[in-house]
């Protein structure tokens, strides 16, 4: 009797062994950021690239992949970054051709990066990569894993040292570590990524936000790497944008908006050659982030697409909270946006001082001015999804005359 009871404690504890080793297993493996470990050169630089609202349909517009693939050949990024909307969901109509247009855009970034001179890409999702099409965020990210280049991971697939991330709401949250160099695993900044939702669920209009479930992570996170220096990228600008902007009167001539019966336009702080020409479309909830985003003190700017003419970067007005707003405009021409402002941003790093960045910003015209026949084609598809811009500022600007507020969409 005895025999059989030392037994079944020793089988008890041989079943509870094997039970806990997938869980071991799990997390000690590496998510495709870690694996890449994306790292300063040896000139102590690291380059991000952003690519924001492609949007576009089945066939990727060939004037945009021609543009994108001569941004990344020309400025040579570390890592790539998309903001969202990088297919246009309402288009595609099903499952099939939503996939084929989302295989355009990463086919295109993994051809360049296959030449050796691309990067490795982390992508978050925008209000139109789900919309209307039955083809889940979660179905994309799992896609988007089928190529070499992406980094890009759904948070309820993997696991993040002792935090399970299958809690967090909305697809993609994660974060890519930059280390200090090849062989060290010294973190030294840290690229947030945040999935802002789609649109708001609980009654009100407009736009979603990033839940509370994902701030939790982001603090436990960040606090595992010792809350280092760091960007966040997300689709959604924060609603605290309006806190940064200066107060306005209705102007006929426009460059104001209305916001809850208010009219904004951009600050004297913004940075030399910042636009502002649609109120930016942010959610009517708060969810808290920005305070959280404080209380860690850690990141140098908060990236946002989704406002296609609105290309700013304007200082944070809190002096506790020395943080950038950054707006990057479209960079294809199936989206609404101008002519002159469809380009892609570059944010450069320096190890040796991680308190600041310099940035740059590169229209078609930077990169293909030199190309007649190019620049003509491109002129000639942007006329037309210009018009688009054109009718969203006349009706912005007749709604702005009776004080309502952002047009969603």
């Amino acid at each position: 009797m005895k025999t059989k009871r030392i037994l079944a404690v020793l089988l008890t504890a041989l079943l509870l062994f094997v039970s806990v080793l997938p869980m071991a297993s799990a997390a000690a493996r590496q998510t495709p950021a870690e694996a890449a470990h994306l790292h300063f050169n040896e000139n102590g630089k690291f380059r991000i690239l952003i690519l924001a609202d492609i949007q576009d349909g089945k066939n990727l517009s060939p004037i945009t992949k021609e543009f994108c693939q001569t941004a990344i050949r020309t400025l040579r990024p570390d890592v790539i970054v998309l903001t969202g909307d990088n297919i246009y969901g309402s288009s595609t109509k099903n499952p099939k051709n939503s996939e084929k247009a989302l295989r355009g855009v990463m086919g295109m970034l993994q051809e360049v990066y296959d030449e050796g001179v691309g990067a490795p890409v982390a992508a978050v999702f925008g209000n139109h990569d789900d919309q209307s099409n039955d083809y889940s965020k979660e179905e994309q990210m799992r896609v988007m894993g089928e190529y070499a280049c992406s980094l890009s991971i759904d948070e309820d697939l993997w696991v993040d040292g002792e935090h399970y991330t299958e809690a967090l709401e909305h697809c993609g949250t994660y974060n890519v570590p930059i280390y200090a160099d090849a062989s060290s695993n010294d973190v030294k900044f840290n690229l947030w990524m945040f999935d802002s939702g789609t649109y708001a669920t609980d009654g009100n209009k407009g736009y979603d936000h990033v839940r509370q479930t994902q701030l939790d992570w982001y603090k436990a996170t960040s606090d595992k790497y010792g809350n280092v220096p760091s960007f966040v990228f997300q689709h959604i600008i924060m609603p605290e944008i309006y806190n940064n902007y200066a107060k306005a009167e209705f102007s006929v001539k426009g460059g104001t908006f209305n916001y809850h019966g208010q009219y904004y336009t951009l600050p004297d702080t913004a940075r030399p050659g910042s636009q502002m020409n649609e109120a930016s479309a942010c959610s009517e909830d708060n969810g808290g982030e920005y305070d959280a985003l404080k209380a860690q003190g850690n990141v140098l700017a908060c990236v946002s697409g989704h406002d296609h003419v609105n290309s700013f970067i304007i200082p944070n007005n809190d002096p506790d909270f020395p943080m950038d707003w950054i707006n990057v405009p479209t960079c294809g021409v199936a989206a609404y946006g101008l002519t002159d402002l469809r380009g892609v941003r570059v944010l450069d790093l320096d190890v040796n001082d991680l308190s600041t960045y310099e940035t740059s910003f590169y229209t078609y015209k930077d990169l293909k001015g030199d190309d007649t026949l190019f620049m003509f084609k491109f002129k000639f598809m942007s006329f037309w999804t210009q018009l688009e811009t054109r009718f969203i500022n006349l009706w912005m600007q007749l709604t702005n005359m009776f004080g309502i507020s952002n047009l969603v969409f």
